[in-house]
């Protein structure tokens, strides 16, 4: 069953340590006290961060972690961010949670006792368009691919730095769901058949609603707004990832190759997100 947890006076207890799975020792600072001067060290880092604070809505994040020591850190990131946090052990627990409470974003690992967590995160895509990180300890290209592919929208391999992950959620989040609160007005952008509304994140193709990750709309309206120019994909990857890694290039290709699937005619023949071999990628304004 998954529990709220708030921090302060009203934390619960971290599951007892007979619950611990093998990999919780390969995360750092994991031994007694160096692990509760890790931990405390994170979330006074986050807390005295201006950049970092909280928006007044209090969003929930939802830890999807096995591993008592690993859902503690995340614990911790998530409060020191200002977030109410809950959590769930497993697949099952996960997706009840997110069906019943409707969380802001997920933290999934993807070493999940009842489920793999790929087969969770193509679960949760199918029924809702909530934006997801996986926080995990399998760090290979094709996992991170895979996960991609099923509609994650970020991946941070462990042992990972509790301040970029907390920017990488606060910036999910914000981008997710700032134009939901009505704090700016932006115009709808029409390409031929295709209609984009930076307001609501929505898409239409031929007056047809397109589902779309927080992701792949925050790179098409990217793409949009540079029509008939060519970005870089390291521009992309700055602009819509916020970082410049080259390693991850194959994280855009697997973004773009999702987004021709749902709003292309063929996306074998792209007529909108053209791609300019070597450099990145264009968007054409009449298709």
């Amino acid at each position: 069953m998954s529990r709220d947890y708030a921090g302060g006076d009203g934390a619960t207890k971290p599951p007892r340590e007979h619950h611990r799975t093998e990999h919780a020792s390969l995360l750092p600072g994991h031994n007694g006290s160096d692990a509760a001067l890790h931990l405390r060290k994170s979330v006074i880092l986050l807390q005295v961060s201006p950049a970092l604070e909280a928006k007044s809505v209090p969003y929930t994040i939802l830890v999807v972690e096995p591993d008592p020591a690993s859902q503690l850190e995340l614990k911790q990131v998530v409060v020191g961010c200002g977030y109410h946090v809950r959590c769930a052990p497993g697949a099952d627990e996960a997706f009840a949670e997110v069906m019943q409470s409707n969380p802001a974003l997920v933290l999934l690992e993807l070493m999940l006792a009842d489920m793999d967590g790929l087969d969770l995160c193509r679960l949760l895509r199918r029924q809702s368009t909530i934006p997801i990180i996986v926080v995990t300890l399998r760090t290979s290209e094709v996992d991170r691919i895979c996960a991609f592919e099923l509609g994650a929208d970020d991946y941070v391999c462990k042992p990972f730095r509790p301040v970029e992950l907390a920017w990488r959620m606060k910036a999910l989040v914000r981008t997710t769901y700032s134009n939901s609160a009505g704090s700016r007005h932006s115009p709808s952008l029409q390409f031929d058949s295709l209609e984009i509304r930076p307001d609501t994140r929505e898409v239409t193709v031929a007056g047809q609603a397109v589902h779309l990750t927080p992701k792949e709309f925050d790179l098409l309206l990217a793409l949009a707004q540079n029509h008939e120019r060519v970005v870089s994909s390291e521009w992309l990857l700055l602009n819509v990832w916020g970082y410049d890694d080259s390693i991850r290039t194959r994280t855009l290709d697997v973004h773009i190759n999702r987004l021709r699937s749902k709003i292309e005619p063929d996306s074998s023949g792209p007529r909108f997100i053209q791609t300019v071999c070597g450099v990145g990628y264009s968007f054409n304004m009449v298709a």
